[in-house]
């Protein structure tokens, strides 16, 4: 995960004004002064040296966010999260820059500088609101963020975290112990489900004053997605996967003995298909120096990559943080057990690699990265190198029956998160937006009936997906990441003539040169386009998933 947008505040912000009635100075240094008033811009050479300006200042907030923001997922306080992302508003609101860019929009020949204008113009959606609301949205989601990264759940009179909460689920026998740590999720609902609310509220106002349906057309436009295409393959995917989700639930309950499979038993059984074979494929302590290992496998250099990699506790997998592409990036990633901490480990890993590897020289608006769906897709694209059969039989010292046992075991949990996590929360929130006055719960626990296939237990529960408010329509993006992921490593595998990426060294040069090294230059449709040959489908995830469902459990 790569941090999400505060008050649709992402990465990039916004500069200052120049100097009025007259057009910018061909040759001479150009300098937006703070609060001044826009120039005029007669050319293109007129509006390249604005945006430059723009991005150089847009670059310097951006930068201060992350750092801080790296600070607040380490708990380090005080840290200036919110009043940095105060200035980066105050900035992207300015109704005067945003003229000069529709101005210009479309009407410029150089591909580049088109590209420049596309991402500022969506950038500068929200000028066309009250400023008051989009601070509002900013202090708020912020303040979420906070309590929700200092919130600790009771689990039998002891004080644990998220990630507690995951490794009871996913580990304890105690079948009594996973259900109240599972119903423990109810304590952060009734602690976050109003301001959760509040924000989702002030994302819905914000986005029908920028002229949207809804705050999910506003958040989705973003990503170069619409709700009709989102809805669309939310449902062609719940269709496609309910077969082996609903053979997963009968086997829980034949495995584990159970006359009805319950929310907490899932995992569980999951874990032990992990365990089976009576070794641990994914100890913790290794996964750093396995992962950099595999880095150098595929060609990478990771020793002299200036990325800063960090277990550390945190309430969600893993996070990234970009300070400053392509010269710094840190990654913070749960200590986990099992397949779940290497896969975000190098998840995670792609994240920084994608912004490490940024041709350095590009103009600023595209040193911040790709739109979500190809973020979090390049991320999975390693990511999935965690539960490959020819890296466990390497590194895990597996036999190779038992290394295809667990990569089929590893596919089987990335189609439960996509259902249970991805599909089902971005479902939620996409239809949620449609009328936020209906009653939320009993629309979370259909959605939940649907896609996990099984009933959820009555009271608050959507509250504890502080997701909704403080990454407003970001769920999504991994559904779409894993259909980037698989077509990305299936057109790699064809190009490369490589069955075995895993010790192909040249999978660095085809990512970055492919990927990483155009940065924010080329739109994320166009990228897949050209290094697949066809547009981003379903098919490869598809096939990917296929057979996910083993023969035979362990009991």
């Amino acid at each position: 995960m790569m941090p999400v947008s505060r008050a649709r505040v992402a990465a990039a912000f916004l500069l200052l004004a120049s100097i009025v009635g007259s057009s910018l100075a061909a040759g001479a240094p150009y300098h937006l002064p703070l609060g001044g008033p826009a120039p005029v811009v007669k050319s293109e050479g007129d509006l390249r040296a604005f945006l430059d300006e723009l991005e150089a200042q847009q670059f310097l907030v951006s930068e201060g966010v992350n750092l801080e923001g790296y600070y607040q997922w380490r708990g380090r306080e005080p840290h200036f999260v919110a009043q940095f992302s105060r200035f980066g508003n105050d900035l992207r609101n300015r109704r005067d820059y945003a003229e000069i860019v529709e101005h210009w929009r479309g009407r410029v020949r150089d591909p580049l500088l088109a590209r420049r204008l596309e991402i500022h113009h969506k950038a500068f959606l929200q000028s066309r609101v009250d400023p008051s609301l989009v601070i509002a949205l900013s202090d708020a989601q912020n303040a979420l963020q906070d309590s929700v990264n200092a919130f600790r759940f009771r689990v039998r009179g002891k004080r644990v975290t998220l990630t507690g909460i995951t490794e009871i689920l996913t580990t304890d026998a105690d079948r009594s112990k996973r259900r109240e740590a599972f119903l423990a999720y109810q304590q952060s609902a009734e602690r976050h489900t109003r301001a959760i609310l509040h924000c989702m509220e002030l994302n819905d106002r914000i986005g029908r004053a920028e002229g949207f349906a809804n705050g999910a057309e506003a958040g989705l436009v973003l990503s170069s997605l619409d709700r009709q295409r989102v809805l669309r393959d939310l449902d062609a995917f719940e269709r496609s996967t309910r077969p082996t989700m609903l053979a997963i639930v009968e086997r829980v309950k034949r495995d584990l003995g159970l006359d009805t499979a319950q929310p907490w038993d899932v995992d569980y059984w999951l874990h032990l298909q992990e365990t089976a074979g009576g070794n641990d494929a994914w100890p913790r302590e290794p996964g750093v120096e396995r992962m950099m290992a595999l880095m150098r496998d595929l060609g990478f250099k990771p020793d002299s990559l200036p990325i800063d990699t960090r277990v550390w506790d945190v309430p969600t997998g893993g996070i990234t943080f970009p300070i400053r592409p392509p010269f710094e990036a840190r990654l913070l990633t749960n200590p986990f057990t099992g397949s779940n901490f290497y896969e975000t480990l190098f998840h995670e890993y792609g994240h920084s690699l994608n912004a490490v590897l940024t041709n350095p020289k590009l103009p600023a608006a595209c040193l911040s990265g790709d739109e979500t769906p190809m973020s979090e897709g390049l991320a999975e694209c390693l990511g999935h190198f965690a539960y490959d059969r020819h890296w466990l039989e390497r590194a895990a010292h597996l036999s190779p029956e038992r290394a295809a046992s667990l990569e089929q075991v590893g596919k089987l949990q990335l189609l439960l998160w996509l259902r249970r996590s991805i599909c089902l929360n971005a479902q939620f929130e996409v239809t949620a937006y449609g009328d936020l006055h209906v009653n939320l719960d009993s629309l979370y626990a259909a959605t939940y009936r649907r896609f996990v296939c099984v009933e959820l237990p009555p009271g608050h529960f959507f509250g504890y997906r502080d997701l909704l408010a403080t990454g407003p329509l970001y769920f999504q993006s991994y559904l779409y990441a894993n259909m980037i992921a698989t077509q990305l490593r299936e057109a790699m595998s064809a190009r490369l003539h490589a069955p075995d990426l895993t010790r192909e060294k040249r999978v660095a040069r085809w990512l970055t040169d492919t990927m990483f090294w155009p940065g924010g230059s080329v739109a994320w449709p166009d990228k897949i386009r050209r290094a697949t040959g066809k547009p981003l489908g379903t098919e490869a995830l598809a096939r990917y998933l296929a057979g996910a469902m083993p023969a035979r459990s362990a009991r």
